[in-house]
């Protein structure tokens, strides 16, 4: 694992990945992607692919946003307890719906009114993953120690 990680740069993955093309990643796998780049960790890549069903608010239902629940499912696989995974997937949902504005984690309320192929859609749904994951990236680091460059 890294001993430094750059905010910059887990903002910048997290956009790029959920650009539109082919090799688009959801909001979820997006997360998932820039948070493994940016600390390396003792576990293989491929978890990103859990993240897959992340995408569309979990599965399309159009629930939670799967760039929140990508900053958690990694908080997890870091923090490795449900005792030190909790408090701070708790922390992070609220960072996360009070950056959006909206106040809420929910992915139907975020895109209403919105065209799912619109330019406005997509440059939002970049805007949260590098939301959530800039914030899993700054709880980690405090967690574990990890410095933090801007």
């Amino acid at each position: 694992m890294r001993d430094c990680v750059s905010i910059s740069a887990v903002e910048s993955a997290a956009k790029a990945n959920n650009r539109p093309g082919p090799n688009h990643m959801n909001c979820g796998e997006s997360v998932i992607a820039a948070l493994w780049d940016a600390f390396e960790p003792d576990f293989p890549r491929s978890v990103v692919s859990m993240g897959a069903g992340m995408g569309k608010g979990v599965g399309g239902s159009g629930c939670i946003c799967g760039a929140l629940a990508g900053g958690v499912a990694f908080l997890g696989l870091m923090l490795e307890t449900k005792e030190r995974t909790k408090p701070v997937a708790a922390e992070l949902h609220d960072a996360f719906c009070a950056g959006t504005g909206k106040h809420t984690p929910c992915c139907r309320i975020l895109t209403r009114g919105m065209e799912w192929t619109s330019p406005e859609r997509i440059a939002q749904c970049q805007a949260h993953c590098a939301l959530a994951a800039t914030e899993t990236a700054r709880i980690l680091c405090r967690e574990l120690g990890v410095r933090l460059e801007a």
